[in-house]
């Protein structure tokens, strides 16, 4: 099954690629060849971007995955699970007497990953 990000890369690089000169063509008045032309580049990036470490699988790996989001706004939330299962999301905050180094920790082997800005 293509990851359903794809379409939303294909639809937004369809649009950088008109800037500057007009109104771009909605996606929908695409023609089918064009369509499959822009999906099959966005599928091939995005795996790319998944298999170099810049972006999550859009499927959990495992069940004792939980999902880490970033909001339009930076801030952090993770997913809680409950007893029956729902969609509870736990606001994540600072810590600060919990506060490493990242150089030392880099340096210890641990890949950091960018994921959004915090106000």
């Amino acid at each position: 099954m293509p990851d359903p990000r794809a379409r939303l890369l294909a639809e937004h690089r369809q649009r950088i690629a008109h800037d500057g000169t007009g109104i771009p063509p909605r996606w929908d008045n695409l023609s089918d060849q064009e369509q499959r032309l822009l999906l099959g580049e966005a599928e091939e990036w995005l795996r790319a971007a998944v298999e170099a470490g810049l972006t999550p699988l859009a499927d959990r790996p495992t069940d004792k995955h939980m999902a880490v989001y970033v909001d339009d706004e930076g801030f952090l939330y993770g997913e809680y699970p409950t007893v029956p299962p729902s969609d509870s999301l736990l606001r994540l905050v600072w810590a600060s007497e919990m506060a490493v180094s990242k150089q030392e920790s880099e340096y210890e082997g641990v890949e950091f990953r960018l994921i959004g800005w915090s106000q």
